[in-house]
Order: structure tokens, then C-alpha cells, then sequence
């Protein structure tokens, strides 16, 4: 009787687990273009430079790249906050003065290449627009600037005769630390449920000389910037 007693006992009570469930069920996640609080990371494909009043030499832009992972808190439905932690490879090329104009000479073939290994924390306002194509699409921008700190500095003249590149670290004559303004602008697109894809141009200026006092290059003055697109995936 007992044993009947429990089993009765556990019937009955199966359904109770079942309507303490169902409530979840109608209740899914908020999505991602409506939370408050969303996460994710970022890439960027970039092409970075230097401009100033006085450089020491010709320079081009050259392609480079860039990740973080980023948390934005939106107070407002049109107005947003955000930060992250990133990794950026910056640095111009410089173009050789064209002495010797023999076929093969390295002059002037834009082998010259700074490299700027940078962690950067940004700080940001986000403002959105009203969603439209039926929710599913909105114009944002990111206004704001951030920290940067430069743990490598590198200069590489590329050998394309034999492959045997000629590397030499200038840790000593350039900067460690940098401030940046940044700006973006693109479009947030519903990619599912609770998924938000974003797509950014975006430029970035950095507001310290790049040329450390004591260094080879003291005399001079120069600025890291740089523009590209921006793609961006948050939960």
C-alpha cells in the first residue's frame, strides 16, 4: 500500500513540474538590439599611418588589423555606454627616396614598415536610431576615444630577394602610451533571436607624439591614425 501510496504521490505530481516550466517557455530572452546590457567582440581591417607637422621622411598607410571584446549598457533605447579590452597592429610604411633607379635597387618600393603592437581600452557613447525594415535594421555610431599602451615597436625592412628581412627593435625611440579619439559609424543587424551583427567604418586618431624624447626621431612630431571597417558581433 505504501509503495502504491509513493507512486500515486509521484504521478500526480508530474504535472506540477511541467507548469513550472511552461512560464520560461513563454517567456525567451530579450533580444539583443532591445537589452540593456549587451557583450561581444569586435575586428577591424584597417590601414594605418602617421600624419604630423614634422616627420622624418615620406610615409604610407599600410593594412593592419585589430580585436576586442567589448560590454555596452544602454540607460536609453537611443543612447549607450561602452568599454573593452583590444588588440591593435599599428604602424606606418616609409617610402625610400628613388637614389639609385636601376632595375632591383630597394629605392623608393615601400619596404620600410613600423609595427606598433598596442592593448587599448576604449571608452564610448553609442547612439542608435529608431529600428526599421521591420525591426530587423538601424543606423548606430560610436563617438568616444580610449587608453592605449605600446608593448612592442619594431622595424622591419622587407627583403624580397631572399626572404632575410632585416628586424630591429626601437622600443627606446617610440611611444609607450597614447590617447585616441575614435569614431564609427554603420548599421545594427538582427542576425537571430538574441544575435546582433554590426557593420562600422570607422577612423581613429591617436593624440601623443609617436617620436619618445631621447630617441632617434626626438626632433620630430607624428600622430598614429588610421580608418577601415569595423565588424562587430553582440549577445
Amino acid at each position: 500500500m505504501k509503495r502504491l501510496f509513493l507512486f500515486l504521490l509521484l504521478a500526480s505530481s508530474l504535472p506540477l513540474y511541467g507548469q513550472d516550466g511552461s512560464p520560461k517557455a513563454n517567456h525567451p530572452k530579450q533580444a539583443s538590439m532591445t537589452r540593456p546590457w549587451i557583450w561581444g567582440a569586435h575586428f577591424q581591417a584597417a590601414w594605418n599611418g602617421v600624419t604630423g607637422p614634422q616627420l622624418p621622411g615620406n610615409f604610407f598607410y599600410k593594412p593592419g588589423v585589430a580585436g576586442a571584446l567589448l560590454v555596452e549598457y544602454y540607460p536609453l533605447s537611443w543612447l549607450g555606454l561602452g568599454t573593452g579590452l583590444g588588440y591593435t597592429a599599428r604602424g606606418p610604411g616609409k617610402i625610400n627616396q628613388d637614389l639609385d633607379q636601376s632595375l632591383g635597387n630597394p629605392d623608393s618600393t615601400y619596404r620600410e614598415h613600423y609595427y606598433f603592437r598596442t592593448m587599448d581600452v576604449p571608452l564610448y557613447l553609442v547612439l542608435r536610431s529608431p529600428a526599421f525594415n521591420q525591426n530587423r535594421c538601424r543606423f548606430s555610431t560610436r563617438i568616444g576615444g580610449g587608453f592605449s599602451r605600446n608593448f612592442k615597436s619594431t622595424y622591419m625592412f622587407h627583403s624580397v630577394e631572399d626572404g632575410f628581412h632585416d628586424y630591429k627593435d626601437m622600443g627606446s625611440d617610440f611611444y609607450k602610451t597614447d590617447l585616441f579619439t575614435h569614431v564609427s559609424a554603420g548599421l545594427d543587424l538582427n542576425s537571430g533571436s538574441q544575435t546582433m551583427f554590426q557593420v562600422h567604418l570607422y577612423w581613429q586618431r591617436g593624440q601623443k607624439n609617436i617620436y619618445q624624447t631621447g630617441g632617434v626621431y626626438q626632433d620630430f612630431t607624428g600622430y598614429n591614425q588610421s580608418y577601415g571597417l569595423q565588424i562587430s558581433f553582440f549577445y
